[in-house]
């Protein structure tokens, strides 16, 4: 046996589990993603290109289901009042960028400060102190940390006579704004709904900083910590956000109530490995590969490892592949065809290094020659002992 196999067999002694899959994908998200349209219009590719159909359901809360195990992936701001808990707990694996989402500055129509259409939002606000022009604080989320962004940016002018704070938040301070001919901020997609709703004269004047821009992104949730997660829908619906065609998609979709750009690719934020891994998506019809176990748990030198598969649409004459991380190191390495068929016996010989053993994704394949597939990401460790 060569010595990739051999570490292959010490990985895979932590009898690691990898959980359910199949062909539906559930999404928990926050509202704004699907509210302008644009994540109905990707899923319906999405469901077309993989076979793959997707089951939403959107809240302010999505990490709150994912952890009651309702979620396969979810979709959020990055600065997500639940994303460092659920973290923390390790409850998610490594999050990837898809798209920023943005806020605008609103104001009357008649734009008593002319801000109307310029490209630096802290020039605006400037202009909105300069002129003495009301401006309502938006107590929601992130609008007020941007409001200070704005303010300090802006050389902290004098408030007195035109900023005003009445406490509101969301659609309240922008009826507020409404009632006292004032400029405020507020998401783009909340706003083109709040005035499609209730015919509001408040229009958006300011869109095109990149200041105002915030960015989402999706993270799996991980099955070693909740179960029946389907891991490979997951990535699956994760690495196809992340496409530069899709990319591109997201950077010209158009949402009614405006011609404006509403999202911005962020998938360009990822790690190189991550953009420029061009492996084929995963499919609902393919192999996939819902848990590994190997007798015994612990290997010791000298032993045999019976390792057997369970998943959907394994075969006998299914080959997987295995990628690790040996003790010490800082990348990844593959052992392609370590096992032909659901079940199989592999030695472990003398010489195995001591130490951590990482592994970090599987793949399951019908032609021995096609290593094109996606890895499904899994995590484990096991250490061994001279």
């Amino acid at each position: 046996m060569n010595r990739v196999v051999v570490i292959a067999c010490i990985v895979f002694s932590l009898c690691s589990t990898l959980h359910a899959q199949s062909s539906v994908v559930r999404v928990q998200s926050v509202p704004i993603p699907f509210d302008s349209g644009l994540m109905i219009d990707l899923v319906a590719d999405f469901e077309k290109v993989t076979g793959y159909h997707i089951q939403v359901n959107t809240s302010d809360a999505p990490y709150t289901f994912a952890r009651q195990g309702a979620a396969d992936v979810v979709l959020s701001h990055y600065g997500h009042d639940q994303v460092d808990d659920f973290m923390a707990d390790g409850l998610g694996l490594w999050p990837r960028t898809v798209f920023s989402s943005q806020s605008v500055i609103v104001g009357p129509a008649s734009d008593p400060a002319g801000i109307r259409g310029m490209p630096d939002a802290i020039a605006a606000f400037r202009r909105i102190a300069d002129t003495k022009s009301r401006f309502i604080l938006n107590n929601g989320d992130g609008e007020k940390y941007l409001t200070q962004l704005l303010y300090e940016g802006a050389g902290e002018p004098d408030s007195t006579g035109w900023f005003t704070d009445t406490g509101a938040s969301g659609a309240e301070a922008i009826q507020a704004a409404q009632r006292l001919n004032g400029y405020s901020t507020w998401g783009v997609i909340p706003y083109l709904k709040f005035k499609a709703m209730t015919n509001s004269p408040l229009e958006a004047l300011i869109f095109d900083d990149p200041i105002l821009q915030r960015v989402m992104m999706t993270v799996i949730v991980n099955p070693d910590k909740i179960a029946g997660i389907n891991v490979a829908g997951a990535l699956a619906l994760q690495r196809y956000l992340s496409l530069a065609t899709t990319q591109a998609r997201i950077r010209a979709f158009r949402s009614s109530g405006t011609d404006k750009q509403l999202f911005w690719p962020a998938a360009y934020d990822n790690t190189k490995s991550y953009l420029v891994d061009q492996s084929l998506l995963p499919t609902a019809a393919g192999p996939s590969v819902n848990s590994l176990t190997l007798t015994p748990a612990t290997a010791q030198v000298g032993s045999n490892l019976s390792a057997t598969f369970t998943g959907s649409n394994l075969a006998a004459d299914t080959y997987f592949d295995v990628r690790f991380r040996r003790p010490g190191a800082a990348s990844d390495e593959i052992a392609q065809n370590w096992q032909q068929g659901t079940s199989g016996s592999h030695s472990l010989p003398a010489g195995t290094s001591s130490g951590t053993w990482r592994i970090t994704g599987v793949r399951a394949h019908a032609n021995p020659d096609d290593h094109s597939g996606s890895f499904i990401p899994i995590t484990g460790s096991l250490t061994i002992e001279p």
